[in-house]
């Protein structure tokens, strides 16, 4: 899984604090301990940062399963999630928050939230073992003239925490912003997807020789920026997630915005999480001719936009029901049935006794396979099963044909695998000439097709002519 690694992060101006803690006041003076140990005395892990007693350095901090180390805090357990919330700490419009944190030994996850103010700055962090990370997050929309900080376990993770400073913004530094925040996620991908983008809108102020922006660790080539470089005011940058990440996990990298303060010449970095995940489908065939696809899997596929190839052909099998029953008669009707007199399509079902349409999948056949495969020519097909080689997406990736998860295109011999005439175990009763029209009829219970001097027996089907 990919997730926020720490890299260095800009330190907006050093402004006059309006809040500080440091927990200077958590170690023993006599040199007995007691507990006061881990984080700042190099101590990661074991026996350690026991005290229960936490001496701040500004009161009504509200702690849940945290305990001091050596002049700092640690948060969570070994079997408990811990959280660390400031009092409310008053600010108008922006702020800056910044803070070290540091990871127990073996864990490395922590997060924060803010009541009152909004950052576009990650929440979610990876910490390096055995050091100290310092990290600096952009608050803005104070309306309300206070905020909160909440920093919190992540699954368990503990970790320390040390030296938090909240101060007000400087509005003559250099800052780049994104209007989008600070993650671009493009959601849960089919595990066949097709490529999609984002438009992020970025900020700049108080900025020189323009925006250059990267993308960097994780898995950058699975994404592609549509320029490199802005102008100092900013602008839009479009994300592009490629095709080929594997199913079933979570994907992404850094984008990185660089400038220089127009002022002080210090670098200015803005940096922005890009994510996708790639769903794994449980599915009981794979699409070949070997193993093909189910009916399920059709249907399963189908809603689950993008999950299939456009021009990619897949086997699929299934038993026949007949053919469609359209809304207006006509070969781009909208399914309306299962039908004995179409010749241009199959109504599939996983199986032979499926009463669900829900659950039907619908076939177009053309060309030199339609022979073989049309249910008035071939009633003997009806709960037989066929596989057939065809595409899952039109042009424009619909995965319905005829209002249903379907299957288009199959269209020679090469396209269908059918039992070979003759071989069905079917009851023939002889019957008087209809004119080579197919029809049904119910008799005592028994549902009968009838076609020319044939009639064929076909049990627990509801089909509508």
């Amino acid at each position: 899984m990919f997730l926020c690694l720490i890299a260095a992060q800009p330190v907006l101006a050093e402004m006059a604090p309006v809040y500080y803690e440091g927990f200077s006041r958590c170690y023993d003076e006599e040199d007995e301990h007691y507990g006061y140990t881990g984080g700042n005395d190099n101590l990661w892990g074991g026996d350690i940062a026991t005290a229960i007693a936490i001496y701040q350095d500004a009161p009504e901090w509200t702690f849940t399963y945290c305990n001091a180390g050596y002049q700092c805090l640690k948060v969570g357990t070994s079997s408990k999630q811990g959280s660390a919330t400031t009092p409310e700490i008053p600010c108008e419009g922006e702020a800056v928050l910044s803070f070290r944190v540091a990871p127990w030994e073996g864990d490395s996850l922590f997060y924060l939230s803010i009541q009152g103010g909004v950052t576009s700055d990650p929440t979610v962090y990876t910490l390096k073992k055995h050091q100290w990370t310092d990290i600096t997050i952009h608050i803005s929309d104070i309306t309300s003239g206070k905020i909160r900080i909440t920093f919190s376990s992540m699954y368990k993770h503990r970790f320390f925490l040390d030296e938090i400073y909240v101060r007000p913004v400087d509005p003559t530094v250099g800052t780049i912003r994104s209007l989008e925040g600070a993650t671009v996620d493009f959601g849960l991908l089919g595990r066949n997807y097709a490529s999609s983008s984002r438009t992020i809108h970025i900020e700049g102020a108080n900025l020189k020789n323009g925006i250059t922006a990267s993308l960097e660790e994780g898995e950058p080539n699975l994404f592609q920026l549509s320029a490199t470089s802005l102008p100092d005011e900013g602008g839009e940058l479009t994300v592009t997630c490629r095709t080929g990440a594997a199913a079933g996990d979570q994907h992404g990298c850094f984008l990185y915005l660089r400038s220089k303060d127009c002022h002080s010449n210090t670098a200015v970095v803005k940096r922005i999480t890009i994510l996708m995940e790639v769903a794994n489908i449980d599915l009981e065939g794979s699409g070949t001719k070997e193993d093909p696809y189910t009916c399920n899997d059709v249907i399963t596929l189908a809603a689950n936009e993008g999950t299939v190839w456009t021009g990619t052909r897949y086997w699929v099998t299934g038993y026949v029901l007949g053919g469609v029953k359209r809304y207006d008669n006509k070969e781009n009707g909208n399914y309306d049935g299962i039908s004995l007199t179409d010749k241009l399509s199959l109504v599939l079902a996983a199986s032979p006794d499926e009463t669900d349409d829900s659950r039907y999948v619908t076939v177009q056949i053309s060309d030199n396979a339609r022979a073989a495969l049309n249910v008035v020519d071939n009633p003997e097909l009806i709960k037989q099963a066929v596989s057939v080689n065809g595409l899952l997406l039109n042009n424009n990736a619909n995965p319905l044909y005829l209002g249903k998860p379907g299957v288009r295109d199959v269209r020679s011999d090469a396209h269908y695998i059918r039992p070979p005439k003759g071989t069905m175990d079917i009851d023939r009763t002889s019957s008087e000439e209809e004119g080579g029209k197919a029809y049904k009829i119910l008799r005592n219970g028994q549902l009968l097709i009838i076609r020319g001097r044939q009639t064929y027996t076909v049990t627990a089907i509801p089909l509508s002519l």
